[in-house]
């Protein structure tokens, strides 16, 4: 990706970025990870860097609820389960999440323009910036209750995650 487009969309992501996904990962690495870096994928795919960080094996996500995890993706910072992340190797997982990060620069931009819009309109002024910072919750949320209203699984039949895996070609599970 060109670095102006880069910058950006790290511009319309800032707010999430700052308030919860790089604190997130920060916590992460603090409590329970390893490996604290700005991720890149390789070219030729799409995107800039990502904080991430990886799960310690020894540590209690991985051994209770985060065990069967490959990654999370909380906006511009993500963090992978254990052994998911090779060293020198570009991953599955990697490539899933990366997919993630996309659909959320997407939103971030799209709740910015709503949030812009709302302002314009007549609403406070607050209240827009409230819209431009939740785009990405509102994304998750939505896809995972429009799954709920279809009969499927809230968290594989929402639309961003099928749409992860199919940019991967691997099935859910």
């Amino acid at each position: 990706m060109k670095t102006k487009a880069q910058i950006f969309l790290y511009f319309f992501a800032l707010p999430w970025n700052l308030t919860i996904a790089w604190p997130a990962v920060l916590l992460v690495r603090l409590l329970w990870g390893e490996n604290l870096r700005w991720e890149m994928p390789p070219k030729p795919r799409p995107g800039g860097a990502v904080l991430a960080c990886n799960i310690k094996m020894d540590s209690w996500p991985a051994r209770t609820w985060y065990k069967p995890w490959g990654g999370t993706t909380l906006g511009h910072g993500i963090f992978y389960g254990v052994n998911i992340v090779k060293a020198g190797e570009w991953g599955r997982v990697q490539t899933h999440e990366h997919v993630h990060v996309e659909q959320f620069e997407v939103a971030m931009f799209g709740s910015f323009l709503s949030g812009l819009a709302a302002g314009i309109f007549g609403h406070s002024i607050g209240g827009g910036l409230f819209v431009w910072w939740a785009g990405y919750l509102f994304m998750g949320i939505c896809g995972w209750l429009v799954a709920l209203m279809r009969g499927e699984s809230p968290y594989r039949g929402s639309a961003h995650e099928e749409s992860a895996y199919a940019q991967m070609d691997e099935p859910p599970k």
